[in-house]
């Protein structure tokens, strides 16, 4: 088997942009093995929810990590390199391709470069431990013991982002030592070595935002009608036997429960079994919130994608050329075997031939502007909050997390409009005090004017 028969294929992309789709239709052509990189289709179960791929859609590739993993365990994203490093071994040995697909995108990066998040000290397997030990405490109250005892990983995180908040504070009370250190460590050890694991194609397939927003309400609507109710209330009969309160927006943040869906319709439910009038509205706000959350969470895969994934894979690409990225357009589903699959399998195979693959920018209009648009890797550490002072108020700060979002905010129709009323404001302001400063002068001139009457002076 040559260096690049002993590669990497891996498939990224929004959820709903047909990634499992492409990962069969190559690993049919190129003797290829799949392994799931979706942090909740490792799961067992509740297949619909987690949009499985289905056994006859699978077409006799075989599937790794897939519905493999027991509801209740927190599986954790070192756990996933371990076995998914472990799977692409024995592919090679077979030689066969493993073909990474999956939209957890930092799954995929912990897969393909060593060191290349952050590593956590170990720490008590009882991840609740110290959540409990901590409940009666408010996010912000959490927070700011933070910013006393390690400002610098405070900055990092939103006061409302309660588990990342307690998983730093965790590791100083564990370790003694700062989270911000191990951060630092981590950063560093990545410096000093090659960090890309094989030769890898990363194949990130993409669709604009209209036209995948579409197709991603009707799959909603879809996975409603193929009985996702039923698997939404099989899992919190599931959760209620475990003692966990899924009314509780904490235990919405671990294992499968963080599936779309699941806490979007706990009102539905709740009204369902309390006999309350309002359950079909509680039904209708649950799908509309669903597909809200839903193409949320595409928004933020994409942000992985071109502010990490693609920016690591083409800093190895300057240093090695081992890690190639083609964006692959998905936008129209009429056009999808030739933009698409056909590409794709194009690519892969000159891949693994070893022969020179084409300039990424020249598949697509749509290739060339978001390869120009990835933005270059920063330290972890770099990353900070900004407070909005335009559309912060006495009672309520507008915080931003991170130069992304908060340039995101400043074109906001809501910053805008709150800096056009900050102008007006400012206008009528000077209007008013240059209005006094007029009536002044006039009330000065006035007096002059008086005076001089009365010393027989006629003002003209």
């Amino acid at each position: 088997m040559s260096l690049v028969r002993k590669g990497l294929i891996a498939i990224v992309g929004t959820t709903g942009v047909g990634k499992s789709q492409l990962a069969i239709e190559i690993a049919r052509s190129v003797n290829g093995e799949i392994i799931n990189a979706d942090a909740l289709q490792v799961y067992k179960g509740y297949d619909i929810i987690t949009n499985k791929v289905t056994p006859s859609e699978m077409h006799d590739i075989p599937h790794h990590l897939l519905g493999t993993v027991r509801v209740h365990h927190e599986y954790t994203v070192q756990e996933f390199e371990r076995d998914a490093l472990q799977k692409i071994t024995e592919i090679h040995s077979r030689n066969h391709v493993p073909i990474l697909v999956g939209g957890t995108h930092y799954y995929v990066q912990s897969v393909m470069f060593g060191k290349s998040l952050v590593r956590q000290p170990r720490l008590d397997p009882d991840l609740r431990k110290f959540e409990r030990q901590n409940e009666h405490k408010s996010n912000i109250e959490l927070w700011h013991e933070l910013r006393d005892k390690d400002p610098v990983m405070a900055e990092n995180w939103h006061a409302n982002n309660r588990r990342k908040v307690l998983r730093s504070l965790e590791v100083l009370h564990t370790t003694g030592r700062k989270h911000s250190e191990w951060v630092r460590e981590t950063e560093m050890a990545r410096k000093n070595e090659d960090v890309l694991r094989f030769p890898s194609l990363l194949l990130w397939l993409h669709a604009d935002t209209k036209e995948l927003n579409e197709r991603l309400d009707s799959r909603v609507d879809s996975m409603v009608g193929r009985g996702m109710f039923d698997e939404l209330e099989q899992l919190g009969r599931e959760m209620h036997e475990q003692g966990v309160d899924t009314l509780c927006r904490e235990d919405f943040s671990t294992g499968v429960k963080q599936a779309i869906g699941f806490r979007e319709f706990q009102p539905y439910f709740h009204a369902c079994h309390t006999n309350a009038p309002d359950v079909d509205a509680h039904k209708a706000a649950g799908i509309v919130d669903m597909k809200t959350s839903t193409r949320r969470y595409a928004k933020r895969q994409i942000s992985w994608l071109r502010n990490k994934l693609v920016p690591e894979c083409q800093t190895t690409l300057d240093k090695t050329r081992h890690a190639r990225v083609f964006v692959l357009d998905a936008t129209d589903l009429t056009q999808w075997n030739s933009s698409v699959r056909d590409a794709g399998l194009r690519l892969t195979r000159m891949f693994l031939a070893g022969d020179e693959l084409p300039d990424p920018a020249s598949l697509s209009p749509a290739a060339t502007a978001l390869l120009a648009d990835v933005k270059t890797p920063n330290s972890v550490l770099a990353w900070k909050r900004h407070l909005c002072s335009v559309c912060s108020t006495k009672d309520v700060q507008v915080w931003l997390n991170g130069d992304d979002e908060f340039q995101q905010h400043q074109r906001s129709r809501r910053h805008r409009r709150n800096v056009q009323w900050q102008r007006k404001n400012a206008r009528e302001e000077q209007a008013d005090n240059n209005g006094s400063v007029k009536a002044t002068q006039e009330d000065h001139t006035d007096n002059n004017d008086s005076v001089k009457s009365e010393q027989g002076e006629t003002s003209i």
